[in-house]
């Protein structure tokens, strides 16, 4: 993995595994405020640092690289997989008549035998989460757990953005799909609430 942060219109990396290779890179998923997270200037910097992944742009209430959490930067984390491959899919909720037919085109357009998990991200002003999530379940039948969420906004922002391989843009939602026998993924539980609301799912995955 390596992580970045922008802010001040200046990249700073956090953290840089000493494997990892830009150009190996498969997955880049970027949170921030939409007014910087929909500056094209960003997208552009993130598709010629990592030409070969696939790259998310997400609006977000705040953007953490722990133990800090920020509000007016991007934070970005890259992920080099050695035996894992990634798949995305993308819809906007403008071409369906409701988030459960959403949900239900972006699961068809991910389905693979060899499909061990997937992260969904849609914007959170226009996409019911239930609907959506209900609706890529009904291809589900092998029951890989499901992870990702609804864009976040704060009290000033109307609008919530996605992206994949291009700027944001409002009505996106965007499924990644991870891929191999050799992705090992596990969910558990911790109840408990910071400031802004309750935490309770935490999702990791490894290669083996």
């Amino acid at each position: 993995m390596q992580q970045l942060q922008y802010s001040d219109k200046a990249w700073k990396i956090y953290m840089h595994a000493e494997e990892f290779d830009r150009m190996q890179c498969q997955l880049v998923l970027a949170f921030g405020p939409p007014s910087i997270i929909t500056d094209t200037a960003v997208f552009n910097y993130l598709e010629r640092s990592y030409p070969e992944a696939h790259i998310i742009l997400t609006s977000a209430s705040g953007e953490i690289i722990l133990p800090e959490l920020f509000l007016n930067s991007v934070v970005v984390t890259a992920f080099q997989f050695d035996k894992t491959t990634i798949h995305c899919a993308e819809t906007n909720i403008s071409k369906h008549a409701t988030s459960l037919e959403a949900g239900h085109s972006l699961m068809q357009q991910l389905q693979q035998s060899d499909l061990q998990t997937a992260y969904i991200m849609a914007d959170s002003t226009v996409v019911n989460g239930s609907e959506l999530l209900a609706g890529f379940n009904k291809l589900n039948t092998q029951s890989i757990p499901i992870t990702g969420g609804l864009t976040g906004t704060r009290c000033n922002f109307s609008k919530a953005f996605v992206g994949l391989n291009q700027a944001p843009a409002d009505g996106v939602i965007v499924a990644i799909g991870f891929y191999g026998n050799q992705l090992q993924v596990n969910q558990g539980s911790f109840v408990g609430w910071n400031e802004y609301g309750p935490v309770q799912t935490i999702t990791a995955f490894k290669e083996i």
